[in-house]
């Protein structure tokens, strides 16, 4: 399963200044603390070496149904940029905001935006000195967390059927 904390989201900021590293935070409804990110990456060129402010302007109520969806949901996020992207020129990827990363305690965890709720703070890396986010390597982490996702259903079955696996 990817997460999809787009309707819990209330907030938050990424930081791409440090080439090679995103930094931030994500507030969600239901959790009663900040989510940090500390993961290896860049945002795609439209916005490298900015910051990328988000914001849900009418994130759930049900603050009972946020709290049972995010339980599992690691309040320190580490692991690999996906795809994050404003939606801006150059658009590599997609023509809206999007962000992705690759959870080492999570998996997959994706969200889009509409423009309105996304701000691009600073002055992004000219795209034109700057290469496009390698489409084998976001291959790779995506197969990758296809596979664990497979074993890890097949372990589970494994299991029900009293079964071990190495």
């Amino acid at each position: 399963m990817a997460w999809r904390p787009n309707c819990q989201l209330i907030a938050g900021e990424l930081d791409n200044t440090c080439p090679g590293r995103v930094t931030g935070w994500l507030e969600f409804v239901g959790l009663d603390a900040r989510v940090k990110l500390e993961l290896r990456g860049d945002f795609h060129r439209d916005i490298r070496g900015a910051v990328l402010r988000l914001k849900n302007p009418d994130p759930t109520e049900d603050i009972a149904g946020a709290r049972q969806y995010l339980k599992e949901f690691a309040l320190r996020q580490t692991g690999e940029v996906g795809d994050i992207t404003a939606g801006l020129p150059p658009q590599d990827y997609v023509a809206y905001p999007y962000v992705e990363w690759y959870s080492d305690s999570n998996g997959r965890v994706a969200m889009d935006f509409d423009h309105e709720n996304v701000e691009v703070v600073g002055t992004p890396i000219p795209w034109q000195t700057t290469e496009p986010v390698d489409a084998e390597k976001q291959d790779a982490l995506l197969v990758g967390y296809v596979q664990n996702l497979m074993t890890a259903i097949n372990r589970e079955a494994d299991e029900r059927h009293g079964e071990e696996r190495p």
